[in-house]
């Protein structure tokens, strides 16, 4: 697809970036930006085209140099010279970076005003072509023209619009003036009322000449370079970050891997000195096995013997023959190591002894048979 098939395409949204506050908004903030930067720079950014302007005035050609929008004279050619002109061309062929341009005066190219629908502007040109016939005495086949947006009225939706021609035998006639600069020129613009260019280019597309810049396709080279550079920077430094957020998400999983193991032994250990604190504070709250025959040994009368004596999950069963055994039940109440004592069943008297057979029970003081059973509906 040509070029210019993809410009028309993108004209309806450059027609809407145009109408837009955009412009406007991106001119004031670049202005803003230039003046916080050095006097060096601002320079640098505000550096425009370098051109040499050339103008046919009578049997002379006038040199003008434009470098960074200002214009100042070189001096005077005889046109007449060709091979004076040869020289000057050779020398300016030296100059890669400056483009040559010509200048017209107002009345060397014929100009029309025209009130157009703003629609008109994304084929300005070619609405313009029709136009030829009708505002000139020329066929579009016999000129070479240039359009030009003048005003735009958004509010009417019209706009302005300027078309310029240049009969094609004067282009001949001028061109030939100019003799081996001509080869050299890259447009020709048109003197405005204010001695400024207009900003057009009337010169046929195949005779402009496209200079090369050696030191603006360096350039070029370099920043593309210094892109490739800092963007290969950017994916090394986003690869770099990339390995260390991986490395740092292994080792945290790792330290939750340890930190799982050290608080499974943590609550294992603390499970185990629970279990050993309990077993010790249980062992701290009931007597011992030797206090408890101490205890009976001390309070049980001599006239009592004990057939059987058991000890267990704090409980206490005394069975034996004894001549006073009701008595054995006040005798075990003021013990401060045996609780609860009472007598299983009824006492009866051994024919073969004479003596009451008891059973007795009782419960180890501190135990978990000593401690009373929790009343209903109370949260343990």
């Amino acid at each position: 697809m040509p070029a210019a098939t993809y410009t028309r395409a993108f004209d309806p949204l450059r027609l809407r970036y145009l109408d837009s506050p955009v412009p406007a908004w991106l001119r004031a903030g670049g202005e803003a930006l230039r003046d916080w930067l050095p006097a060096t720079w601002r320079r640098q950014l505000a550096a425009g085209p370098r051109r040499l302007w050339m103008q046919v005035l009578g049997p002379t050609l006038r040199l003008e140099r434009e470098l960074d929008g200002h214009r100042e004279p070189l001096g005077m050619v005889d046109a007449e010279e060709h091979e004076l002109l040869g020289m000057l061309h050779a020398r300016l062929s030296t100059d890669g970076a400056t483009t040559h341009w010509l200048l017209l005066e107002p009345g060397q190219v014929l100009r029309r005003v025209l009130t157009l629908p703003l629609a008109a502007e994304a084929r300005l040109r070619d609405v313009l072509a029709h136009e030829i016939d009708r505002q000139t005495p020329f066929t579009p086949d016999q000129v070479a023209f240039e359009a030009r947006v003048l005003e735009r009225d958004t509010t009417a939706r019209q706009l302005r619009a300027e078309l310029l021609v240049w009969p094609k035998a004067a282009i001949e006639a001028t061109l030939a003036r100019l003799g081996p600069l001509a080869a050299s020129l890259a447009g020709v613009d048109v003197r405005g009322e204010d001695g400024a260019p207009l900003g057009v280019n009337m010169l046929p597309p195949a005779r402009r000449h496209v200079a090369v810049d050696s030191a603006r396709q360096w350039h070029l080279l370099l920043a593309a370079g210094a892109f490739v550079a800092l963007v290969a920077a950017m994916l090394l430094i986003r690869g770099n970050r990339a390995d260390a957020v991986a490395s740092l998400e292994a080792q945290v999983a790792a330290s939750e891997v340890e930190v799982r193991e050290v608080r499974r032994l943590r609550n294992a250990l603390v499970a185990r000195n629970d279990a050993a604190n309990f077993l010790a504070r249980a062992r701290a709250a009931q007597p011992t096995m030797l206090e408890l025959l101490a205890e009976l040994t001390s309070r049980i009368p001599d006239d009592t013997s004990l057939e059987k004596l058991a000890v267990a999950d704090g409980k206490i069963v005394l069975i034996g023959q004894s001549q006073r055994a009701p008595a054995l039940v006040a005798l075990l109440q003021d013990s401060a190591l045996i609780k609860s004592p009472a007598l299983a069943g009824a006492v009866q008297k051994d024919p073969r002894t004479g003596l009451d057979r008891f059973n007795l029970t009782a419960v180890v003081a501190g135990s978990a048979a000593d401690t009373p059973p929790a009343a209903p509906g109370t949260a343990p």
